[in-house]
């Protein structure tokens, strides 16, 4: 068969859970697409996660995800930030208020998040989950600077070089990557 032919055949397939129903069936999401879930390789396949650990559940409003690199990954909610292992099991790693963004550095020893309400670009050590202001005056503006002295306003989305020289974020209130 040619690809066409698989992604109209599973188009036809596809179906989503009804109303209070607990799991649903496979909903392509784009020909060729392929990501390692849980160790098990899906193409065009979406699974919701059966996540529980030390913590409980997730707390709602989950806001960005980050892979660990080993199998799991770092995610904000909205007061925290958790580490759900490759088994599923989740610990809180860290608080931290409303934080749409996250990145691993290349090394793999710290996170950063994109603090949206604080206005500021946090760091965490994975180790022993300290928080600590990278920039940032945690007053709402629009100044570059070294450490408190910049200004951001809403703060989305964070990545990293892969050498781990820069840090970019997505300054929304000011329509700016910084």
């Amino acid at each position: 068969r040619t690809r066409k032919a698989l992604a109209m055949a599973s188009r036809k397939r596809a179906r989503t859970a009804g109303e209070g129903e607990e799991e649903a069936e496979a909903v392509p999401v784009a020909g060729g697409f392929e990501a390692p879930i849980f160790g098990a390789r899906v193409v065009g396949q979406v699974t919701t996660l059966a996540l529980e650990g030390e913590d409980g559940r997730p707390a709602s409003l989950l806001r960005a995800v980050a892979s660990d690199r080993a199998g799991g990954w770092y995610v904000t909610a909205k007061d925290s930030l958790l580490h759900v292992s490759a088994a599923g099991r989740i610990r809180t790693v860290a608080t931290c208020d409303s934080c749409p963004g996250i990145v691993l550095s290349p090394d793999g020893s710290a996170l950063f998040l994109a603090d949206f309400g604080g206005h500021k670009i946090l760091r965490v050590e994975v180790a022993t989950g300290a928080v600590t202001t990278l920039a940032g005056s945690g007053e709402e503006g629009d100044a570059d600077g070294v450490g408190d002295a910049a200004q951001f306003e809403d703060l989305y989305g964070v990545t990293i070089s892969p050498d781990g020289s820069a840090l970019f974020v997505a300054d929304s209130g000011n329509n700016k990557i910084r």
